[in-house]
């Protein structure tokens, strides 16, 4: 003998009861709007501006100033001023490169490699 097993869609179809379902319409908050700013506070917000310390250098502009100097830089020394891992570094050194540095690389008699920049393009 077999058993005849229903959904409860197929229920509902024979009964003719269909399904209901309440849906709730979610809204979104008002975007908020900027403040305007008059233009007297944005030249004093530009006054406020020029007056601060100037930013530190970045490490990037750390590299090449220690890549630039007359004896150049080791790979130790940059990790040591910038803090970065050893493949980090190469790749800032693509990148002055990229940016049109020549980059010389020479090793001495002790087997050191050091970078420098050999001019700008």
């Amino acid at each position: 003998m077999k058993t005849k097993t229903t959904t409860t869609s197929a229920k509902k179809a024979r009964t003719g009861k269909t399904a209901t379902t309440k849906r709730t319409l979610v809204t979104q908050k008002p975007l908020l709007r900027s403040r305007r700013v008059s233009p007297q506070t944005m030249a004093e917000r530009a006054g406020a501006l020029q007056t601060s310390a100037p930013r530190g250098l970045s490490k990037k502009a750390t590299i090449e100033a220690l890549v630039a100097r007359r004896e150049g830089a080791v790979i130790a020394e940059l990790i040591a001023a910038t803090g970065w891992q050893e493949h980090s570094i190469r790749a800032a050194l693509t990148g002055l490169r990229k940016a049109g540095h020549t980059i010389a690389r020479v090793r001495d008699d002790r087997g050191v490699t050091r970078y420098r920049i050999g001019g700008a393009a």
